[in-house]
């Protein structure tokens, strides 16, 4: 395979590794490594949460360059253990471009939760945090409809808002907002509780884990860049309770 090939298709495996979740390290690791098999002389690789650039040499002195932009993210360690099983496999087995091609297309295109189980599953996942917390059967049955209401809005707002904090503003607006009103109308009894239940389905936890894991490996630029982005995360789903319990006069009682 030529290497011009070779480096689309292991920038395409880095691509999806990051979006699925990844550390930039094990991104850069499992690029140079397909990049070496195949032949390339020399690979260096730069990753940080937004971009992938990666530059190799061939035999006879030639420099191939390539740049990925990261635009969004969504976890899925089922695709990022099948990306890293592919590229085990390239380095072993040394594939032709139409097997790594259909691969590769394959595990892009794989099956994908359905809409209906993304609302199911936050519901659960809301509801188990709530009771976790210290709410009742009647707080875990109101964390059963905001926690699907949350996907269902966020499907539809991420559509509008302009980034993610914006989303996240208006999304924990929107649960300490019903949250507060099922106490106010007497549904519930603390409120405070449902809401740390559905929050928890908004905390960048799995970003500010990595951001840690590439500080102690040495990626000091796309640490710090991750745990800027999940403090500023953080911090907008903090204000957009707050707002709500402003607004609906819960702070002042």
């Amino acid at each position: 395979m030529k290497l011009k090939k070779v480096l689309a298709f292991a920038m395409d495996i880095g691509e999806g590794m990051l979006i699925s979740g990844a550390g930039v390290s094990r991104v850069e690791d499992t690029i140079t490594r397909i990049c070496l098999a195949y032949g390339a002389k020399k690979a260096d690789v730069f990753s940080i949460t937004s971009s992938i650039v990666t530059s190799i040499e061939d035999a006879d002195g030639e420099i191939l360059t390539q740049t990925k932009r990261i635009r969004h993210y969504k976890t899925d360690f089922k695709k990022l253990d099948e990306f890293n099983q592919l590229s085990r496999y390239m380095c072993r087995d040394l594939p032709n471009e139409k097997e790594v091609k259909q691969r590769i297309q394959k595990i892009k295109t794989g099956r994908i939760n359905s809409f209906m189980e993304e609302v199911l599953t936050s519901a659960a996942i809301a509801t188990a945090w709530t009771i976790f917390y210290g709410g009742g059967i009647a707080e875990g049955a109101v964390a059963i409809l905001i926690g699907g209401a949350v996907t269902v809005l966020s499907r539809y707002l991420s559509k509008l808002t302009p980034n993610e904090m914006v989303l996240n503003f208006l999304l924990s607006f929107f649960v300490a907002a019903l949250a507060y009103l099922s106490a106010r109308f007497g549904i519930t009894k603390d409120y405070g509780k449902i809401i740390i239940g559905n929050i928890m389905l908004l905390v960048p936890g799995v970003a500010f884990v990595n951001a840690l894991r590439d500080m102690i490996g040495g990626d000091m630029m796309s640490g710090i860049l991750r745990v800027c982005e999940s403090v500023l995360l953080a911090v907008f789903l903090a204000a957009g309770s707050f707002m709500a319990l402003v607004f609906l006069g819960g702070v002042w009682q």
